[in-house]
């Protein structure tokens, strides 16, 4: 049987709580400044679309004709399986991101867009080949400079992850429910499913993280009980290495953008006193350190991201800071998520 006859046996809704996927996708469509919507692989909206705050909703829809570009983007006789994206003659792009419920069990769709990537058409250029169609340019322009730019790096890196966090979320949902309906709830087994998902998640996140900004290494670490940083994920790094480092708490310059909780771009040229003096690393040209949930939910776990390279031509910069930001605030989200399903569906039961 095909993906589109299994979701349609099992649904996104019948796994995930409709009013936990669309806070989920209101967050995402928050941090990533673009619409999102949620469909079944018969393109049927299972929660309201979401817009950022910066979209007028009602003129966006009139202008680019939103919805029409479903068809191409899920074609009804071979949906996609993978990320895909396309963009319009307006040279406007939406993208759609598969949600799985087991790799064989395609149980929705995130659409997102419109949204511009790469650089945006000259004015005049655009006003000329737009308007020789008929329609009304001016107010074209005006609408595709409020949305949001995005590199390719940039926006694959959003896609990977998206994919990662959502189809991390509806699995777990769809494990946690065939081990309820066999299996009573236990302490241990519960940690260790916690810790899978997590682990899953951060390794997601250093990937899209190290592939958006061409760094040549990285790791992210988690602080444990005790609020030492140890790594959970990392590439780049010796196996010895990897489990021998420990920071503790204020140590190393990844604790110390922990402690001060702010994301530190390090290079040759940074003025910083302490800083020069943690770098420990003189084959290091460029480094970003960037600390995440100290500002999340209780219980989340609170951590530190770190990329660097070691090419000249390679150099992290301002706009790799900001686009890592809304990696962290993606990964805080799903993390975020993960718990709350965590403990709704994996109800304790009372052992006989």
């Amino acid at each position: 049987m095909g993906h589109s006859g299994l979701a349609e046996r099992v649904g996104l809704l019948q796994l995930v709580d409709a009013l936990r996927w669309q806070r989920l996708q209101d967050h995402f469509a928050s941090v990533l400044g673009i619409p999102i919507r949620t469909v079944s692989a018969s393109r049927q909206l299972l929660v309201p679309p979401s817009w950022p705050a910066t979209l007028q909703r009602d003129r966006t829809i009139e202008l680019l004709r939103i919805g029409d570009e479903l068809d191409p983007l899920i074609p009804a006789q071979q949906p996609p399986t993978e990320c895909t994206s396309l963009t319009t003659p307006l040279g406007v792009t939406y993208a759609v991101v598969p949600i799985r419920a087991t790799a064989e069990l395609l149980v929705a769709y995130v659409v997102i867009g419109p949204f511009v990537v790469g650089l945006r058409e000259e004015e005049l250029q655009f006003r000329q080949r737009v308007g020789a169609t008929g329609v009304d340019a001016v107010a074209l322009w005006s609408l595709i400079l409020s949305l949001k730019l995005y590199t390719f790096a940039g926006i694959r890196s959003v896609l990977t992850l998206m994919e990662e966090v959502g189809t991390s979320l509806v699995q777990f949902a769809y494990q946690a429910r065939q081990l309820s309906a066999i299996l009573p709830s236990s302490a241990p087994m519960d940690q260790a499913v916690m810790a899978y998902q997590t682990d899953r998640v951060l390794h997601s996140l250093l990937d899209a993280a190290m592939f958006a900004t061409r760094a040549d290494g990285g790791s992210v670490m988690i602080c444990d009980a005790r609020g030492a940083l140890q790594i959970r994920a990392a590439q780049g790094l010796a196996d010895e290495i990897i489990a021998r480092t420990r920071l503790a708490p204020g140590e190393g310059i990844a604790g110390l953008a922990l402690a001060e909780d702010r994301m530190l771009l390090l290079d040759g040229a940074m003025q910083d006193a302490r800083l020069k003096q943690r770098m420990r690393r003189p084959d290091v040209v460029s480094a970003i350190v960037a600390p995440f949930g100290r500002s999340a939910a209780p219980q989340e776990p609170v951590g530190v991201l770190n990329l660097r390279s070691h090419s000249a031509g390679k150099r992290f910069t301002h706009e790799h800071v900001e686009l890592l930001r809304r990696l962290l605030d993606l990964a805080g989200i799903a993390l975020t998520s993960l718990r709350g399903a965590f403990s709704s569906e994996r109800p304790s039961v009372s052992r006989p």
